[in-house]
C-alpha cells in the first residue's frame, strides 16, 4: 500500500506574539523602518555638511532651532504676561506641542532642544504610520505601504519633523482625525480634531471636513447625536486655548495680533499670492507651491474627497492672507496635499523616480540650509 504524503511545505510557525502582531499589522514595522532610514538621512546630511561647508552640527540638539525655541519656552515658562522688548512674545505657539516634550525633559531629564526634537521626532513616527492607513483604501501591500510612508518620512521639507517643530504632530492629527471620521467613530474624531486645533491655530478648520463626512451618512435627517458631540467637539481646544489667552492678556486673538511682531498682518491672500509670482527667487517658488496646493484641492474635491480639498484650501489661505514666509511648510505638511500626490504617482508610475529625486534634493538642501543660518528655511 503506497502512503501518500503531503509535499506542501508547511509555513514555519511562530508563538511569538511580536511577530504575529507585526505580520497582522505591517504599516506598524513599516513605519518604524522608514523612520529610522528619516533620522540616518538628516543626520547624514547634517554631518556631511560639516565636512565642506559652514553648517554647524555636533548633535540631534542641535536641530532645535527658531521656532523651537518658542515651543521650548512655553514648555519651560508658561506663556509669557506681556511682549518682550522687541515685541515678540510665545503666543501664536499652541499648547498641545510642547506638552509632548515634558516626558523628555521632567521624566527623562534631557535637556530643553533635546527634548523638544525628540518629541518632534516621536511624533514623526506617528505621522508616517497615520499617513500610511489613510491611503490604505488606494493600496493595501507591502510596496504600497512603503511607497505612501516613504512620501512623509522623506517629505522636502523634512527638517521640520526633526526640528522640535510641530508639524508632524499636526500631521499625525490630522490624519488620525480623518481615519476615524472615515470609519464613523464620531466621538473619537471629534476628540482627535479637539487636540488638533489645540496644536495649530488652522486645526479647527477640521470642523468643516468633519461636518462634510457626517453629512454624508445620511444628512440632516440622521444627524444623531453622537455626530452632533463630535462636530461641537472639533474646535475645543482652540475655544480652550482662545480663553486662555482671553485671562492672560485680555485678547482672546493675541496669538494672532502678536504676528505683527514677524512683521505678518492681515491681507489678502490673493495680494500675497499674487506678490510671490511676480517677485523672484524663493517667493515664486512658494508661489508656485501654493498654486500646486490648490490645483491639488480642486481635484480632490473632484475624485469625492471634498473633506480633503476644502480642508487643504482653508489650510492654505488663512496663512497666506498673513504672509508667504513659511507657507511651504504649512502645504506639505498637509496629510490631503500629500494624498493627493500619492493618488497621482500609483496612477503613473513612472513619474516615482522624478519625483523622489525632486524630495531628496529639496530636502537635503533644506537639512543643510537649517544649519547654515539662513532664514528662508524659518
Amino acid at each position: 500500500m503506497a502512503i501518500v504524503s503531503d509535499s506542501t511545505p508547511k509555513q514555519p510557525h511562530t508563538s511569538n506574539p511580536v511577530v504575529q502582531f507585526l505580520r497582522r499589522h505591517p504599516a506598524i514595522w513599516i513605519a518604524v523602518v522608514l523612520w529610522v532610514g528619516s533620522n540616518l538621512f538628516v543626520q547624514t546630511v547634517a554631518k556631511m555638511g560639516t565636512w565642506e561647508g559652514q553648517a554647524r552640527y555636533f548633535g540631534i540638539y542641535n536641530l532645535c532651532q527658531w521656532d523651537c525655541g518658542w515651543y521650548g519656552s512655553v514648555l519651560e515658562g508658561d506663556y509669557d504676561r506681556a511682549p518682550h522688548h522687541d515685541g515678540t512674545a510665545n503666543w501664536p505657539f499652541h499648547p498641545a506641542f510642547p506638552l509632548t516634550a515634558y516626558p523628555f525633559r521632567h521624566w527623562l531629564k534631557f535637556s530643553l532642544p533635546m527634548s523638544m526634537v525628540l518629541a518632534s521626532k516621536t511624533a514623526l513616527l506617528f505621522a508616517i504610520y497615520a499617513f500610511i492607513v489613510l491611503v490604505r483604501e488606494q493600496g493595501d501591500s507591502t510596496a504600497d505601504h512603503f511607497r505612501a510612508g516613504s512620501l512623509v518620512a522623506f517629505n522636502p521639507y523634512l527638517i521640520y519633523a526633526h526640528a522640535g517643530y510641530a508639524e508632524p504632530l499636526y500631521f499625525a492629527l490630522t490624519a488620525f482625525a480623518f481615519i476615524l471620521a472615515s470609519r464613523r467613530r464620531w466621538i473619537s474624531s471629534g476628540i482627535t480634531g479637539a487636540f488638533l486645533s489645540l496644536t495649530r491655530f488652522v486645526g479647527f478648520l477640521f470642523v468643516f471636513s468633519y461636518a462634510i463626512m457626517s453629512l454624508r451618512e445620511g444628512g440632516w435627517r440622521k444627524y444623531d447625536r453622537t455626530k452632533l458631540i463630535g462636530l461641537l467637539l472639533c474646535p475645543l481646544g482652540t475655544a480652550l486655548f482662545m480663553l486662555y489667552m482671553y485671562h492672560l492678556t485680555g485678547d482672546a486673538l493675541v496669538q494672532l495680533h502678536i504676528q505683527v511682531a514677524w512683521g505678518k498682518t492681515p491681507g489678502s491672500p490673493f495680494d500675497v499670492l499674487w506678490m510671490c509670482l511676480t517677485s523672484h527667487h524663493w517667493p515664486r517658488v512658494w508661489g508656485v507651491m501654493v498654486l500646486g496646493g490648490f490645483a491639488a484641492s480642486a481635484w480632490l474635491c473632484k475624485l469625492g474627497k471634498p473633506e480633503f480639498g476644502v480642508y487643504l484650501a482653508l489650510a492654505i489661505i488663512i496663512p497666506l492672507s498673513a504672509s508667504y514666509w513659511a507657507i511651504a511648510r504649512y502645504i506639505w505638511w498637509q496629510p490631503p496635499f500629500l494624498y493627493a500626490i500619492y493618488y497621482t504617482l500609483k496612477r503613473h508610475a513612472a513619474w516615482w523616480p522624478i519625483y523622489t529625486a525632486f524630495a531628496a534634493g529639496l530636502s537635503a538642501f533644506m537639512v543643510l540650509s537649517w544649519f547654515t543660518g539662513h532664514n528662508f528655511v524659518v
